[in-house]
């Protein structure tokens, strides 16, 4: 049965995995079949005076623009490349 096989399969992922399956549910849901998400890799400064590894990263993003405004989701500090 699909719907025990896609449980099974969640229950093996962690947070931010789920995180990132949400985000591809959500769109693929989406009303709006025009919205294009993409995926972007950011180094962060973390603002400490005193921090000699700055910038930190790099962390995963998606972006999109929804109703005009540009929207952005953390997405973790790896992204798989099944995305």
């Amino acid at each position: 049965m699909i719907d025990k096989d896609i449980l099974e399969g969640l229950s093996e992922l962690n947070e931010s995995d789920l995180k990132r399956v949400k985000l591809l549910v959500d769109n693929k849901l989406s009303s709006n079949n025009d919205l294009k998400i993409s995926y972007r890799a950011k180094n962060i400064k973390c603002g400490k005076e005193s921090c000699s590894s700055c910038p930190h990263g790099p962390y995963w993003y998606a972006v999109w623009t929804e109703n005009g405004k540009r929207k952005t989701k953390y997405l973790g500090k790896n992204l798989n490349e099944q995305n």
